[in-house]
């Protein structure tokens, strides 16, 4: 199952981690985020809000490599693939994600990547509780 885990990497920066797990990744497995959603038929790009991107396999570094504005490719890797990524979040609409001392606003389209080639497979979405953040 493709895991999503989402949570909070510096609440007064605006940036949530997600943590995308990809069991089986494909070789040069190719990961996107939306560029638009239903129903706000603009093109947002929201890839412009990933602050930080990184992966790993079996504990060592995978190069990615940026395609377009919001997809990159992963080399090949024999295991688990993940991706780690820090997301600008300081849209207040339903159409992007928010965070701030407050509370948040998750639209998964805006944050979570897709697995190209996989999007039919089972996924999950972990969100990751905050119990207090000082303002």
């Amino acid at each position: 199952m493709i895991q999503h885990r989402v949570e909070l990497a510096d609440v007064h920066a605006h940036l949530f981690r997600v943590t995308l797990t990809v069991p089986k990744p494909s070789p040069n497995q190719a990961l996107k985020l939306a560029a638009w959603i239903p129903g706000s038929y603009m093109v947002r790009e929201f890839a412009k809000n990933i602050h930080a991107i990184s992966a790993r396999c079996a504990g060592k570094p995978v190069k990615l490599t940026q395609l377009d504005k919001h997809s990159w490719q992963a080399a090949p890797c024999n295991g688990a693939l993940t991706v780690v990524c820090e997301v600008y979040a300081y849209d207040l609409s339903v159409r992007a994600a928010y965070v701030d001392t407050q509370g948040a606003l998750l639209n998964f389209s805006s944050l979570c990547l897709a697995v190209a080639g996989q999007e039919q497979r089972a996924c999950s979405v972990t969100l990751v509780p905050v119990l207090n953040v000082e303002g």
